[in-house]
């Protein structure tokens, strides 16, 4: 059997493979071919008798990590054919991932797993994290000057993007992204694998304000449940941000938005749950615990947030020396510390971003 970095020419075999897992090699398909930052010696596969048998895919990103710009490796994309499991061939990729990500300079890695023992092996720990939960979101007392429309990226792209640099940009471990990556991101960030019964198109809508737009959010429905993927919102307008959270939680119960609508919101019914939904349908999922006082004001507006514990979020430190230049200390210091910013809820990683 080899276990080796794929070839170009092998790249519809992977989507092949990977097709087997949800049934939608597209979903697959949208971020081989969109990312600027794919390549070949990141996607690592095992052959076996004429045919592609594992595959594991490193996700090349860059994150804020203490004011400073960190290349991180996202591992995704795992999968082993059912006949070939518990053969030790998915552990013989991550050794081989793990050389990887040490030679292509990563200098930390995050991937999200259910399996976390078997990547426990491999080095990766996992650490917890907390998604908010806003139970009516339709009961927020919001902006009453906001009109709410559509994104568009030829139009839209700059301001947004401005806002993201803005408030993202404030908090550890989240995502930098250049114009290239966002138009990568839009293309793939709201196309998760359907579940049986419901949609996850993204429903992406902005709050304009007199002159600018003032917040954006970004939504699908997932798990039966209405994520809000990502937001942003100028200094001081929580109130526009409530404008579209509200919207959001109005379109999933399939009431009429209280905010006036322009633009095309048709992708508005995407959130609404199916027949013989049980999960609260006015009820978003999205993060707050990084910003306190979004949280503070939402709970003031009328809408409180409960929080739910996720422990699928797992790190590795891939060069300690090279964050020890990071953080002008010793190696293991670095390592201890980085941990401590991943644990923190004070850090952002959207959903968004993930892979």
């Amino acid at each position: 059997m080899e276990v080796r970095a794929a070839l170009a020419s092998e790249r519809d075999e992977v989507l092949d493979l990977l097709s087997r897992w949800y049934g939608d090699r597209a979903f697959f398909e949208r971020y081989n071919h969109n990312d600027p930052k794919f390549r070949d010696a990141l996607c690592i596969v095992a052959r076996d008798g004429g045919a592609l048998v594992s595959t594991v895919q490193i996700f090349d990103r860059t994150i804020n990590l203490a004011g400073g710009a960190v290349a991180m490796g996202g591992i995704g994309s795992v999968f082993t054919r059912e006949d070939y499991r518990h053969k030790r061939v998915a552990s013989a990729l991550m050794r081989l991932a793990v050389q990887t990500l040490e030679r292509e300079g990563f200098v930390v890695s995050l991937l999200f797993a259910e399996r976390l023992t078997f990547y426990n092996q491999f080095g990766w720990r996992e650490v917890g994290r907390k998604f908010g939960v806003l139970g009516d979101a339709a009961a927020l007392k919001a902006a009453r000057d906001i009109e709410i429309d559509v994104f568009d990226i030829a139009r839209d792209l700059a301001e947004v993007a401005e806002i993201h640099r803005a408030y993202t940009g404030r908090f550890n471990v989240a995502v930098i992204r250049d114009e290239s990556d966002w138009r990568a991101n839009y293309s793939f960030a709201g196309n998760q694998p359907m579940h049986p019964g419901e949609g996850s198109e993204e429903y992406f809508i902005l709050a304009r304000g007199a002159e600018s737009i003032q917040a954006y959010a970004r939504a699908i429905r997932l798990y039966g449940l209405t994520m809000v993927m990502e937001y942003g919102y100028r200094t001081a307008r929580e109130d526009a941000l409530f404008a579209l959270l509200r919207h959001l939680a109005e379109s999933a119960q399939g009431k009429p938005s209280s905010s006036r609508l322009v633009g095309d919101h048709r992708r508005a019914a995407r959130l609404r749950a199916g027949s013989g939904a049980t999960a609260p349908t006015g009820a978003i999922v999205t993060h707050t615990a990084h910003d306190r006082q979004l949280e503070q004001r939402l709970a003031a507006a009328g809408a409180p947030v409960t929080h739910h514990s996720d422990n699928n979020y797992m790190w590795r430190i891939i060069s300690p020396e090279k964050l020890a230049e990071r953080f002008n200390t010793t190696p293991a210091a670095a390592s201890a510390r980085a941990f401590e910013i991943f644990a923190d809820d004070a850090s952002l990683f959207w959903t968004a971003d993930r892979f």
